[in-house]
């Protein structure tokens, strides 16, 4: 190539390059669609006029609608159930047995399951749940620490200056982000004593557990879980009302009549788009020579289900609760498709319970064990807790049968240990161990033996215990014997084999 051609080359004017994002573009069909989009930080989009008015719509529309009264409390009742169970991981059996011991009866006395579920139910409707770590003198227990329950509403800063640093409706921050004091009113500004006192407390943010899902970085305020499928629950509501009125009205028109006569050139004897009440299964009566013929419904009313199963599933899709779970109809599954839904939810029920173990049990823990510790005088290092972990309840198995077998061969492969499968179960192992061993008059040790024996010695080692017939075959043949050995070394056998 010449020296002029690459000169020709180098300022050639290259084709520009037209590829772009259609949802970047600034015309089209869907520019109506993205007006209310906004560059707000996560913060600021949820400010306490959305949040409010978000909460109350869900609240009202969760008392009002069976749908999503349903969803609500099974998501408390899969994610907390009968409550976490603490379990203490130190080297010392019966100190892990006394700790456990005084903490469940501590928990039973606040009353712990029962406010997490109720946590679960403001998480989903109302976005966030606040806790709040009081002193009780009124408790039995020697630790006097109570939990009070607070709505979102009474977290709340009045009259928050727009340019305060560090500081949103409700919370202080330190440079870092990390909440410092949360202002809670004393009374709920929907109650009757609400505009009494006005003025917030600054509780340190070490005493407030507070539970909500970040959705975007920096936010510090949850909104209502079922935001995104709110406006589904009114439109299910109003199909279902659309479709009684049509079947109504149909109902009521139970016979018409026509006529094939010109219509008379006088006057109308009702005003043209006027109204009438209707007399439920009546016929009308026209002039002479109409013929009698009944309406026909032309309500889809066949498609009524599919509606309905449709935005079931859309309204439980913000909790990937499948539509088994929140309808309770597993009618038109099969049951391997029930079962791998439940799968995907479990996942979600997982997540949900680490959620809660870092923002709310261990938290919790670590101010009530220190407490504990000064009032009960346990000789600990000083430490802020002492190794532990929590064991959620059960999730419910369809196939009892399947689930034994799958474990059984988990267990004599080494996949999974005998602690991991009692935690799963919502039980500690040694715990269990010792009731076994009491109840079947063994010693632990032996007991330990034995499930040796049977999840991981190799099937070849392990002498199963002869059955019924075995016993009465070996009884029969006893002392005779069974195999002779020949010089040449093959065997010669009698009739009377084993059977």
């Amino acid at each position: 190539m010449s020296v002029f051609s690459k000169v020709r080359r180098l300022f050639r004017r290259r084709p520009s390059i037209r590829g772009t994002y259609d949802a970047a573009k600034i015309g089209g069909q869907n520019v109506q669609h993205w007006l209310a989009s906004d560059a707000l930080d996560a913060d600021t989009a949820n400010s306490l006029g959305v949040r409010q008015r978000i909460s109350r719509r869900s609240r009202y529309e969760i008392s009002n609608n069976g749908q999503g009264r349903g969803i609500q409390l099974t998501q408390a009742n899969y994610v907390i159930g009968r409550g976490p169970k603490l379990r203490m991981q130190t080297g010392s059996s019966p100190f892990n047995s006394m700790i456990e011991w005084v903490w469940t009866r501590w928990t039973s006395e606040v009353k712990l399951a029962r406010k997490l579920r109720t946590a679960i139910k403001a998480k989903v409707s109302d976005g966030e749940a606040f806790l709040i770590i009081v002193q009780n003198p009124r408790l039995k227990h020697p630790v006097k620490l109570g939990l009070q329950s607070v709505e979102c509403e009474q977290v709340t800063t009045p009259h928050l200056g727009p340019l305060e640093p560090n500081k949103i409706d409700g919370v202080e921050f330190d440079e870092f982000g990390n909440p410092l004091f949360y202002h809670v009113l004393r009374y709920h500004p929907g109650s009757s004593w609400g505009g009494l006192d006005s003025t917030p407390e600054r509780i340190p943010a070490e005493f407030v557990l507070h539970l909500f899902r970040e959705d975007r970085p920096g936010q510090h305020r949850g909104v209502s879980e079922l935001h995104p499928s709110l406006n589904l629950f009114a439109q299910a509501r109003r199909y279902r009302e659309a479709t009684i009125s049509a079947a109504e009205n149909i109902a009521n028109f139970s016979l018409c009549l026509r006529t094939q006569q010109t219509p008379s050139e006088g006057p109308d004897l009702v005003r043209p788009f006027s109204t009438m009440p209707i007399e439920k299964s009546m016929m009308v009566a026209l002039p002479y020579g109409f013929d009698a013929f009944q309406p026909k419904a032309e309500q889809p009313s066949a498609t009524y289900d599919q509606f309905i199963r449709s935005i079931a599933c859309e309204q439980a899709r913000p909790l990937n609760m499948p539509y088994n779970i929140a309808a309770a109809d597993s009618s038109g599954y099969s049951f391997s498709g029930g079962k791998l839904d439940h799968m995907t939810y479990f996942v979600s029920v997982d997540v949900e319970q680490a959620e809660i173990e870092d923002g709310i049990l261990e938290p919790l823990f670590e101010v009530w064990f220190r407490e504990a510790v000064q009032i009960q005088g346990w000789a600990v290092p000083k430490t802020p807790s002492p190794l532990h972990s929590w064991d959620w309840p059960r999730k419910p198995v369809i196939d009892e049968t399947k689930t034994a077998s799958a474990r059984k061969q988990d267990l004599s492969s080494g996949v999974v240990s005998l602690r991991r499968i009692y935690a799963e179960d919502g039980f500690d192992l040694e715990e269990e161990l010792q009731a076994m061993a009491a109840d079947y008059g063994v010693t632990i040790d032996e007991l330990r033996a034995r499930l040796y024996e049977v999840n991981l010695k190799p099937a070849g080692q392990v002498k199963e215990p002869p059955t019924d017939a075995e016993d009465e075959v070996e009884a029969s043949f006893r002392g005779m014997p069974r195999f002779r050995e020949k010089e040449n070394g093959k065997h010669e056998t009698h009739a009377h084999h084993r059977l």
